[in-house]
């Protein structure tokens, strides 16, 4: 009995079975017929999508140094071990970043770099000599590490170019009258003497400023906004002069020293007052100071080079700081 009904229930349930399966095909078919066109990418396309590099984010910070062969920059490593650092070794054809010609000190390489990373700079581009140890190094023993630390990279992007220095000693508030040189024979007036010819040069379109005034050394930092405000051939023409002019280095070299303010943008005098400026770039804000410096920071040594051995060696003779005088 139970076989019996097996089999004579087996036809309808194949039919049920049947019909449902052919109802599904319909639906299918039906809501393809109705789906709205999707229109696809050209093959080629697709291709390039896959195969295009991945556009990296900026790096928030670099620094660009002008060095010679045998500087020591383990420094630089030691300190600021996760930074990128663009180390040129002018004198140097074989290192791994170098410049066509030795020419202009560190103008040279400076410029090199913003011509060849134009593209693709940092969020601030950080420009220092190699030694750890400067002259002109806005630290109460001339150490660079510091000044890199205490380096507020914000304020460098609000601003756009801030020097590292913000004591007024040499080139605040009048280094150079452009139009009325002076009549030595030392580098500084052969430089004033050369600055307004040079000074057309580069902008052609731009009256010469009676007054350049702004802090010594070529060590600034500048924002990529402020880089780019300046189309990359008149980076170039400036770097075509350099590699041409029969000026010697340490002329041609100060005369772009006294000018990278006035390239990012800045006032002919650029001489922000010292308290204000140790506050904002380094963020020292409890200084007393006047509008040319502040104490306990800075002391002009008698000579340019830092002994052997520094800090070590050296402090307290011949005109260099005690260590320990800010205490």
């Amino acid at each position: 009995m139970r076989l019996y009904w097996r089999r004579r229930n087996r036809r309808p349930l194949l039919l049920l079975v049947s019909a449902a399966f052919l109802l599904l095909l319909l639906y299918t078919f039906a809501t393809r017929l109705l789906r709205p066109a999707v229109s696809h990418p050209p093959y080629q396309e697709i291709i390039d999508a896959a195969t295009k590099p991945e556009i990296l984010p900026p790096e928030e910070k670099e620094l660009v140094v002008a060095s010679l062969a045998g500087d020591d920059t383990s420094w630089l490593h030691e300190f600021f071990d996760g930074w990128r650092k663009n180390i040129y070794v002018v004198n140097d054809l074989a290192a791994p970043l170098t410049v066509a010609v030795n020419k202009g000190r560190e103008a040279m390489p400076f410029l090199t770099y913003i011509i060849d990373r134009y593209e693709d700079l940092p969020n601030v581009s950080i420009f220092i000599h190699a030694l750890r140890y400067q002259w002109h190094n806005e630290d109460p023993m001339y150490d660079g590490v510091p000044v890199l630390k205490r380096l507020r990279l914000e304020h460098v992007q609000k601003r756009g170019y801030v020097a590292l220095r913000c004591t007024w000693t040499m080139g605040c508030p009048a280094e150079l009258s452009p139009l009325r040189p002076g009549s030595k024979e030392d580098d500084r007036t052969r430089a004033e003497k050369a600055y307004a010819g040079v000074f057309r040069k580069f902008f052609p379109n731009e009256e010469v400023p009676k007054t350049i005034g702004a802090h010594c050394s070529s060590q600034f930092a500048v924002s990529r906004d402020r880089i780019r405000a300046r189309p990359k051939k008149e980076y170039e023409r400036m770097r075509e002069w350099l590699l041409q002019t029969d000026l010697e280095d340490q002329v041609s070299g100060r005369v772009i020293e006294y000018m990278w303010h006035i390239i990012f943008g800045m006032d002919a005098v650029d001489c922000q007052d010292a308290g204000e400026c140790f506050c904002e770039v380094f963020g020292l804000c409890n200084l007393t100071c006047n509008r040319e410096g502040c104490e306990k920071r800075y002391i002009l040594p008698k000579y340019a080079t830092i002994p052997n051995g520094w800090p070590e060696v050296g402090p307290g003779t011949d005109g260099w700081p005690e260590r320990g005088w800010t205490d």
